[in-house]
Formats: structure tokens, sequence, C-alpha cells
């Protein structure tokens, strides 16, 4: 039972780092984090794994049905099937917010070294950001079926006029920006006391600022759809283990590890362009300074 309370819990009072061993960059204290919280976040990632449970059997249903318009023995054509599934997952992905901002909550304080229980700070920060939790996935949900409509009825009206690119393209780049946002909303929403406006707002001030970082951690977090989409190309046969090991590894650890790449990076974007102008506020938190101190 004592493994086990360790497990989920932790021990409490104990830091990872000592003052005069701390990490001198995010890279440093990224990968001394990852070492030492990889157990727990097995734990965190199966917690976290129950909310999308119905997303992914809904995904893998449609995937079925795709491979059946693919070998011709459905008479559904792709467009209708993007349209009713992303129609479907709206919703499903609308209930993951509260639980987003629970893992979210956990990970940016072990993302700065500094102690949470993987439980009981996952259960709290669902209790204290539902409400937000849900706007913030509501939005998630509704943006690739907006996205759709959008770029569907955009595309299909250039043959009546080419400025219809104009609407077209500021649609792809609103959605751009959205999901290179909403990478720092979690974090903002579980530390910071703010209207949902403003949470959407400092995200977007706060990409734009972070830009090539922004697109570089979510290219990061897209590691295994990439080498599957590369395989589906170059290998199709791969697939047959690809994919299993790929929702072998989701359903064990990655999700929580993407949780932890977002957190190290919305703790560096909070702490530098937040942080840095509230007064008492830290910054550099985890790493030490120039004299080998913690900041």
């Amino acid at each position: 039972m004592r493994f086990f309370k360790n497990y989920f819990y932790g021990r409490p009072g104990q830091r990872d780092f000592t003052e005069q061993d701390l990490p001198a960059n995010r890279f440093q204290l990224f990968r001394e984090v990852l070492k030492v919280r990889r157990g727990n976040m097995v734990g965190l990632n199966f917690l976290y794994l129950l909310c999308w449970i119905p997303a992914a059997l809904w995904s893998f249903l449609n995937l079925v049905q795709l491979t059946a318009i693919a070998e011709g023995t459905s008479a559904i054509t792709p467009g209708n099937l993007l349209y009713s599934y992303l129609l479907v997952l709206f919703p499903l992905i609308a209930i993951t917010g509260p639980f987003t901002m629970g893992v979210s909550r956990v990970m940016r304080n072990w993302a700065r070294d500094e102690h949470a229980y993987a439980f009981g700070d996952f259960i709290a920060g669902v209790k204290e950001n539902w409400k937000q939790g849900l706007l913030y996935s509501l939005v998630c949900g509704a943006v690739p079926l907006l996205l759709f409509i959008c770029v569907s009825f955009y595309s299909g009206m250039l043959a009546a006029s080419p400025l219809f690119y104009l609407p077209l393209v500021v649609t792809l780049i609103v959605a751009l920006l959205w999901n290179l946002s909403a990478q720092l909303m979690p974090a903002l929403i579980v530390s910071y006391r703010l209207r949902f406006t403003g949470v959407v707002r400092n995200a977007v001030l706060m990409t734009l600022a972070a830009l090539p970082k922004a697109i570089g951690v979510k290219l990061a977090t897209l590691a295994i759809p990439a080498v599957l989409l590369l395989l589906m190309q170059l290998a199709p046969a791969a697939l047959r283990w690809a994919v299993p090991a790929a929702l072998v590894l989701y359903a064990v650890f990655y999700l929580s590890f993407n949780r932890l790449i977002l957190a190290s990076y919305s703790n560096a974007c909070c702490e530098k362009y937040l942080n840095a102008k509230i007064e008492g506020a830290g910054v550099n938190i985890g790493l030490r300074d120039e004299n080998g101190d913690e900041a």
C-alpha cells in the first residue's frame, strides 16, 4: 500500500534537486524532471486518458469507415464522413477541458521542480478550474468543425470570385493562431485569476512574441502522428505494427509527456512575459541563477 501511495501521491516536502545542483536551463530541467517523474507520469496518464476514451473510440470507428471508403465498400463520401466525425467529436472534446486543467496543474508544478500530488492536485485542478476548462475545451472542439465548414464554403465559392481567397486565408490563420495559443491557456487558467477573455488575449500575445518556439512545441507534441503519416506514405505495411505501438504509447505515457512539454513551455513564457512584470512573482523557477543559487 505504501508503494502505491507514493506512486500516486509522491512524497510531500521532497524536492527533486538541491540548491547546488539546480539545472542551468529549461532543457536540463525538463530532462531531469522527466527522469525523476516518469513513474508518476504513467499513473497521471491513466487518469487523463479516461476523459479521452469517448473521442478515441469515435476516432477509431471513423478510421474503420475511412478504410471502407478507400476499399470502395462504402457509399459515404470522405467529405461527409469528415463533417459527421467533427460534429460528434465537438462535444467529446468539450468534456475533456476540466481534466486538462487537472493535469496541467500537476505538470506546472513538476516542470518547476515543485511538489505536487499526482492524484490530489489533479482533482483540485479540476474542481477549481472546471468552468474555464469547459470554455477552453468547447472552443477547442468547435475550431476544427468551424474550420471545415468555412474552408468548404470559401473553397466552393472561389470559382465565383477569387476574392474568397481572403476570408479563406484569414480563416486558416485564425485557426492556426488559436491552436498555437491554446498550448498556453491551461497554464494561464490554473496559475492566474483572469477572465477567459484575458486568458485568450495573453495567450495570443505571448504566442506571437515567441512564435518560432510555439511552432516548435506544437510539432514536438505531434511527433507520433507525424511519424505515422510518414510511414503511411513510405511504407504502408509498417502501419500494422506502428499504429498499435503508438496507441499503447499514448495510453501509457505520451499524453502526460506532451503535457510536460507544454507545461515547461508555458512556465517559460509566463515567467518571462507575465511574472517579470508582477512584483514578487517568481521567474526562472527551478533554475539556478548566475551565482549558482535558485532563481
